[in-house]
């Protein structure tokens, strides 16, 4: 087997390298760019969701927390028996719910 020359080499580096004959495939570009620029949007949208959702659990875990201080204070203390916990299950799921509706609208 021969060796290649140096000149061989060069043409054939310069075939390798040499710009193509037809023009670039515009529409392939656009489809990257608009894949790229939709990834881009979907992390922002993501990160504003999870920062959304970290503040509305603070948010109903303050009211929670606020009910249940009121409920130990002496003054409230006749008005918090058993008998009114019963209320609690479906006043959170209302909560809940309207959360998730809240949510809902801004997807």
């Amino acid at each position: 087997m021969t060796q290649p020359s140096e000149a061989d080499a060069d043409t054939l580096l310069a075939a390798i390298l040499a710009p193509p004959d037809r023009p670039g495939d515009r529409g392939f570009v656009q489809r990257i760019d608009r894949s790229i620029d939709a990834q881009a949007a979907y992390k922002r949208a993501r990160g504003r969701f999870w920062r959304s959702f970290v503040f509305e659990v603070a948010a109903a875990g303050a009211l929670l927390a606020a009910l249940w201080l009121l409920s130990s204070a002496p003054l409230l203390a006749p008005l918090a028996g058993p008998g009114e916990w019963k209320l609690a299950p479906p006043l959170l799921l209302v909560l809940l719910l309207w959360l998730g509706t809240q949510r809902w609208r801004q997807a």
